[in-house]
């Protein structure tokens, strides 16, 4: 295995306890679309706390933050999403999604410079129903991103899922 690889499954090893603790806080708080100020809150601490510059309100967003770390020629964007459904909470589990997203990006983090990286943590609100994506690309929160990805949980484990709307 690479060392870059054992540098990055070492860090979320290192790491897991916080980000788990991270998961939990977002799920007993469920904040409605464009509501999340405690989890945003959450999750900008977190990433502040390990050497990410956050720049908070991205997009004219009050819950929309961009966190940034290193200096490299490529830059790679992770998507935090938090909010929760009205009267079903995290039932989408984006509070796995923030956590998950916080923790790449911190695994990332160890290996930016030698790997010419600069990691960003696009806090993206409001995924259920309001589109915060959608606003932050219109205004320019993606641009210069040269890849961008999420993890979204779902009742298998697989590498590949067809999407819901292909299939029907």
């Amino acid at each position: 295995m690479s060392d870059h690889k054992n540098q990055v499954i070492n860090r979320v090893n290192e790491v897991s306890k916080e980000l788990l603790t991270l998961s939990h806080k977002i799920h007993a708080n469920p904040e409605v679309a464009w509501q999340e100020f405690e989890s945003s809150a959450a999750v900008i601490k977190t990433l502040s706390d390990h050497g990410f510059d956050v720049v908070e309100q991205v997009s004219a967003l009050p819950t929309a933050f961009r966190a940034e770390f290193g200096s490299g020629d490529l830059t790679v964007a992770l998507c935090a999403e938090y909010d929760a459904l009205p009267g079903l909470g995290h039932a989408c589990g984006h509070n796995i999604i923030a956590s998950s997203s916080v923790g790449a990006a911190i695994a990332l983090a160890s290996v930016a410079k030698d790997l010419n990286i600069r990691v960003v943590v696009l806090g993206t609100p409001a995924e259920e129903g309001g589109g915060g994506k959608i606003v932050m690309l219109e205004r320019g929160a993606f641009d210069g991103i040269d890849v961008a990805a999420l993890v979204h949980p779902g009742p298998v484990d697989v590498a590949f899922a067809e999407p819901f709307a292909v299939r029907h």
